[in-house]
This record gives C-alpha cells, structure tokens and sequence, in this order.
C-alpha cells in the first residue's frame, strides 16, 4: 500500500485569503469552547484528595498512573467530557 500513497496524486486545494479570512469568527469560537472543556477536564482532575497530600505520602496519583501506562493523549475517560449527575434528564440513579 505504501506505494500507492506516496504516488498518489494530491487532492483539495489551499484555502484562499477570503475563506481564511471568513472562517476566523468560526476559529475563534473553537478555540473559546476548547479552552472551556480543557478547564472543565482540568477540574475534574483536581477533584478529590489534593495531589500535593497524595504524594506526600509517597503515592502517585491515579492520572500520573493512567498517564505511565499508555501514550500520552490517547485515552480520555468518558466522565471528564460528560456528568450524568450534571445531565438536563436528571440524575441516572
């Protein structure tokens, strides 16, 4: 397969100065909910016992855990983006 990608003819074509131009609202709203959800997955990071108490004594913590075991950036657990507790429905209990 490797040669049939490296001959492959390109497809798209750059962006013009119009589109970058027309798109830079839209970007600027992305870069706003990413920032949000990058807080809100930092809060629930933080939550519970203090990092700083766990380490003194001598423990690591379960993210520092998460983080020896797989490749960095390639699991994010459901709970950080989505609360059922949290959910318009309702609790699911």
């Amino acid at each position: 397969m490797r040669p049939y990608f490296e001959k492959m003819t390109p497809f798209g074509r750059p962006l013009s100065d119009k589109q970058k131009e027309d798109a830079k609202e839209n970007a600027a709203q992305i870069k706003q909910v990413e920032e949000e959800v990058s807080k809100a997955i930092e809060a629930v990071k933080n939550a519970g016992i203090p990092a700083e108490t766990i380490k003194k004594r001598g423990q690591t913590t379960v993210w520092e855990r998460i983080d020896h075991l797989i490749d960095p950036g390639t699991w994010c657990p459901l709970h950080t983006l989505y609360n059922p507790l949290s959910n318009e429905e309702g609790t699911t209990g």
